[in-house]
């Protein structure tokens, strides 16, 4: 019995992301718990950045590693990337102390809320988590995406997304990363081939990714006909429901057992 719960306790399901990792019910962590009866440990926290995303991950890998923990499977669902992070003492934005003080004083932003920005000039809406921020950040918010290229920034997640992934294989985790948010104005754009990208973006295939280049799990099923269910508020920038997330999870599944496959043949 101890020998069987000790085997349990070092098989781990782990999830990072924004608020499109979770759901109105069970989200795809919970879905896939249960379907391979393994321990969820989830670290989604809705408005978070990519750096959020890839700092946190690479901290609580770093933690399995050191508990010796063996079989992980990790799953990342990249964010909008006009979101950053900053440093700021003593915020007091309560959901980034979600996970005690592992985070410091980190808290993240989306820099902009206008989408014709480049014309009219960013716009930092005031409101929810933006009334608790000085203006001068605010002020630095808009100075930031002003200084940011969307090439650039994809790229460098890209970059940031390959240097996980090869954690992930030197620890022998499972990995899959893809974009929940829909970028795909940005990414469908982009040459997988440019000198700048195509080395960190060789890195990702089928059993380690959904294209980072043209697939959006938000997009992907709002085309399918999956009517968000807080559309009038976000519209088509809306969060799945926990049917979709439920089918997303199967895919995710299939993933994962191809790649156990793949091991079996080695």
């Amino acid at each position: 019995m101890g020998k069987a719960h000790d085997e349990r306790s070092r098989v781990v399901i782990y999830v990072n992301g924004d608020s499109y990792s979770l759901s109105n019910g069970k989200n795809y962590g919970n879905y896939l718990s249960e379907i391979y009866k393994q321990k969820l440990i989830h670290r989604g926290i809705s408005g978070s950045s990519n750096a959020r995303i890839f700092r946190t991950t690479t901290r609580d890998l770093l933690k399995f590693k050191k508990q010796k923990i063996t079989d992980v499977k990790v799953i990342l669902g990249l964010t909008f990337n006009f979101r950053t992070e900053l440093w700021i003492e003593d915020h007091n934005i309560e959901k980034w102390y979600k996970h005690q003080f592992d985070d410091g004083e980190f808290a993240s932003f989306q820099s902009i809320s206008n989408k014709d920005w480049w014309k009219s000039g960013p716009v930092v809406n005031p409101r929810r988590d933006y009334l608790q921020v000085p203006k001068f950040y605010q002020n630095y918010l808009k100075e930031w995406v002003i200084c940011n290229h969307s090439d650039g920034l994809t790229v460098n997640t890209i970059y940031q997304a390959s240097l996980l992934k090869n954690l992930c294989e030197n620890l022998g985790y499972k990995f899959i990363i893809f974009w929940a948010a829909d970028n795909t104005k940005d990414t469908n754009r982009m040459d997988a081939d440019l000198d700048s990208l195509k080395d960190f973006y060789a890195e990702f295939n089928e059993t380690n990714s959904i294209n980072l280049l043209k697939f959006s799990f938000v997009k992907h099923y709002f085309d399918l006909g999956y009517k968000p269910y807080d559309y009038d508020l976000f519209k088509e920038n809306g969060h799945p429901n926990t049917s979709v997330h439920e089918l997303f999870a199967q895919r995710l599944y299939n993933i994962f057992e191809e790649l156990n496959k793949e091991k079996e043949y080695k």
